[in-house]
């Protein structure tokens, strides 16, 4: 006989299958499960009167950084600007400088060619320092001003040339050959056609620099955006004072005087900045330019009575410019302050090249030259290396002037800025706490 079995039964729970002790598996939470709740919390806080002053007080919150931000952009963007401004003027009194020096250098030249064979060494002395000059302000400028690069490349190679027709010149006059006058005049007319058309682009590129910078210095625009956010904490704490029927929340009140010396020390501080700048633009910026535009029209004038001479008979085209030269500096001279000694100084010069010419166009032209060249308090050369050097010294003192003010004018800006910024954080705090109050005091 076979040995009876026993059915035992066994008893399998969906919690042993699985593993897990008895009960059944947590289910994970879901984004979508969340949004109700996430709602559900926004719509408790948002509820009735108390959600809608900590709504207001939010925004009032956002209002106060606002302005804060705002405040501080303006202060810093104006600081920006003067200094933006203060490198471009910069640049335009270099490369000024550049065009002042070039024309000098060529008037020297011309001048000292009519004397025949070997020229002064004095002459040869300034004629090499102006060019030299012109070499170190090309590479200042190239360093300051990395937009105007090419364009100063370009300069530099039309100033080589120049300068290798005026040696070609040089050693053709030593040498009494004719041919050196046609070498100075072609140099003369190249520097003119091809190298002062890019120092004047330059110097006006740089002018509309500086004077886009003169008028950005003056950001207060950007501060309307804080004068309605102080409106906006205005409107918030008459509400909350008809709701509450509390008229005086010491703490929100506090802000919105806080941000108002905040928005207050910001506009006077950019208001002073911007009507600073815009004196310099039309004072010592101004001045400067009109002084250099003098310099440059006085010495193309200087090379053009020398070129006359030069060309014996056939320089009418020359002394048709130094007419056209000498009225642009007289109309120069009629904007400047104080420029009573500097016309004087000038209407010398007129009345000794009248007498050069007068000599000339007399058939003595050998006198002619030696007027020209004359030195002395009366010749034309004296008178005009004497108006040469007071209007060139009158210039650069314009233009110290200039750059030295807008490098002084807003350096505290930055200060300011961070004043204001903290104003603002405070501010934040005191809305915070006073909106708090009348929502405890409300419940």
């Amino acid at each position: 006989m076979s040995a009876p079995t026993t059915n035992i039964p066994v008893a399998v729970t969906a919690g042993a299958a699985s593993g897990t002790s008895g009960g059944q598996q947590p289910q994970p939470r879901t984004i979508a499960g969340s949004l109700p709740s996430a709602r559900s919390l926004a719509s408790r806080l948002l509820h009735g009167t108390p959600g809608r002053m900590r709504l207001f007080g939010l925004l009032g919150v956002l209002a106060a950084v606002l302005l804060g931000a705002i405040s501080a952009n303006a202060l810093l963007a104006s600081q920006a600007a003067v200094e933006r401004a203060a490198n471009n003027t910069e640049q335009v009194v270099r490369v000024q400088s550049i065009h002042v020096d070039l024309l000098r250098a060529d008037a020297v030249a011309t001048n000292a060619f009519l004397v025949g064979g070997l020229e002064s060494a004095d002459s040869r002395l300034r004629y090499e320092q102006a060019l030299s000059r012109v070499a170190t302000s090309l590479a200042k400028a190239a360093a300051a001003q990395p937009a105007d690069g090419n364009a100063l490349g370009a300069l530099s190679v039309k100033v080589q040339a120049y300068a290798a027709l005026v040696e070609q010149a040089r050693s053709n006059n030593r040498l009494g050959l004719p041919v050196g006058a046609q070498y100075l005049t072609q140099a003369s007319a190249g520097l003119r056609a091809d190298a002062i058309p890019i120092v004047t682009q330059i110097v006006k590129a740089n002018e509309d620099r500086s004077r886009k910078e003169f008028e950005r210095s003056n950001s207060s625009l950007q501060l309307l955006v804080g004068v309605v956010s102080v409106i906006g904490l205005v409107a918030l704490a008459v509400w909350l004072a008809r709701r509450t029927h509390r008229y005086l929340n010491r703490s929100l009140s506090g802000a919105i005087v806080l941000l108002l010396v905040a928005l207050f020390v910001a506009a006077t501080q950019i208001s002073g900045i911007g009507t600073a700048t815009a004196d310099v633009s039309r004072g010592n910026f101004q001045q400067a330019v009109s002084l250099a535009n003098v310099t440059t029209a006085a010495n193309d004038a200087r090379s053009n009575e020398s070129l006359t001479l030069i060309r014996r008979g056939s320089g009418a085209s020359n002394e048709a410019s130094w007419k056209a030269d000498r009225d642009a500096v007289e109309k120069g001279l009629d904007g400047i302050r104080d420029g009573a000694e500097l016309r004087g100084l000038w209407a010398a010069y007129v009345v000794a090249h009248e007498q050069v010419r007068k000599l000339d166009d007399g058939g003595r032209w050998d006198d002619a030259v030696k007027a020209s060249t004359n030195t002395t308090a009366a010749g034309a050369a004296g008178t005009f290396d004497e108006f040469d050097q007071r209007v060139a010294q009158a210039r650069d003192t314009a233009a110290k002037a200039t750059v030295s003010t807008l490098q002084g004018l807003g350096g505290s800006a930055p200060l300011y800025a961070v004043l204001v910024a903290l104003a603002a954080l405070v501010a934040s705090w005191l809305i915070v706490r006073g909106v708090g109050q009348r929502i405890e005091e409300y419940r």
